[in-house]
């Protein structure tokens, strides 16, 4: 699978922009430089997993929803209220749910 690196870091520019951080305050708070973050953001780089993941819990994201590009389609499949409920949740929360779901599918509960 090939990933496209230079639409990951334009929905990481997205979500940074979008909770009025900047470039500076991400960079001090997972010390990373600027100069990374920036690269990243333009696609002219590659991140690695614990990086990826430290922006994610530092953005509030999930790793899905940056890596999918086609979220939104989700919402087909998907109840509308439901999506919008789980996509407000930080990750520890949404892995709460996922684990929820996947035990009350293995013990037919659902």
């Amino acid at each position: 699978m090939n990933m496209d690196f230079s639409n990951i870091g334009k929905r990481i520019q997205a979500t940074r922009i979008e909770n009025k951080i900047t470039q500076k305050e991400m960079s001090d708070f997972l010390g990373i430089s600027m100069n990374y973050i920036s690269k990243l953001e333009n696609g002219k780089t590659k991140i690695d997993l614990k990086t990826f993941m430290k922006i994610c819990d530092f953005l509030n994201i999930s790793m899905y929803d940056v890596l999918n590009e086609k979220s939104d389609h989700i919402i087909r499949y998907m109840d509308k209220e439901l999506y919008e409920l789980i996509i407000k949740c930080n990750l520890e929360k949404q892995r709460f749910i996922y684990n929820m779901v996947k035990l009350l599918i293995k013990n037919q509960v659902v």
